[in-house]
């Protein structure tokens, strides 16, 4: 393998590693730090970047930066946005009664009347099966958010962990992690990401007008068609 090929793999490895990075944080509750990254066009930037070393087309790129161009507006500030962002979070994902899409992966693929309950939650097979293959990757989920496995974020966060761990083995040329790491990413893909992730997205852009949550919609989707092959 030539030196340019292998320092494209390492970078690319990373690239993969932080747009799963930007989209786990985008799909956990707002806080004030990621309103302030949408409203000065960091998070947008940070998108772009990541979409063309990820060698997205122009076209892609333009769409993208089309989205992210509405979350900027000199008229707004960081704490009506987010609570806005907030509002609609618990909307989508978190509404008591009945929010507009899941974000478990239980729910999501399931009937909820059928995975009811949070027990049911965390001792679906689903959840049980993605915390066994955070678990043999020797990554334990942290308990504080009392989330199940299966949450989406929390699936996105081992991507990129993994993708991060990858990117370190191919510094090194360590063949057998390599190996070992890929065989992970897809299994876990195989298992669980490529059953609704790609779906989940697109749901989640015909589910709000929100321009934050849109934003983040286009950007998972022209990643995950670069990564994941359906």
């Amino acid at each position: 393998m030539s030196n340019n090929v292998q320092v494209q793999d390492v970078m690319t490895a990373f690239a993969i590693s932080d747009f799963y990075q930007m989209l786990s944080i985008s799909l956990r509750l707002p806080n004030h730090e990621l309103a302030e990254a949408m409203l000065d066009g960091s998070y947008g930037q940070d998108a772009v970047n990541i979409l063309e070393e990820l060698s997205c087309s122009q076209e892609d790129i333009a769409k993208m930066r089309e989205a992210l161009n509405a979350l900027i507006s000199a008229e707004e500030d960081a704490t009506t946005l987010l609570i806005r962002m907030r509002r609609e979070y618990t909307r989508l994902f978190d509404d008591p009664k009945k929010p507009a899409l899941s974000i478990y992966e239980t729910l999501f693929l399931h009937n909820p009347e059928e995975a009811n309950g949070g027990v049911m939650l965390f001792m679906s097979p689903a959840a049980l099966d993605a915390e066994r293959c955070y678990r043999e990757a020797g990554v334990r989920v942290v308990k504080q958010s009392a989330e199940p496995a299966d949450h989406m974020a929390t699936e996105l966060e081992f991507m990129m962990y993994l993708y991060a761990r990858k990117g370190k083995a191919l510094q090194e040329q360590n063949a057998e992690e390599i190996t070992r790491i890929e065989k992970q990413i897809k299994g876990f893909e195989e298992l669980h990401l490529k059953k609704w992730g790609q779906e989940f997205f697109e749901m989640l852009r015909t589910e709000t007008n929100e321009a934050t949550y849109l934003a983040v919609a286009q950007l998972a989707l022209l990643g995950l068609t670069k990564i994941i092959q359906v």
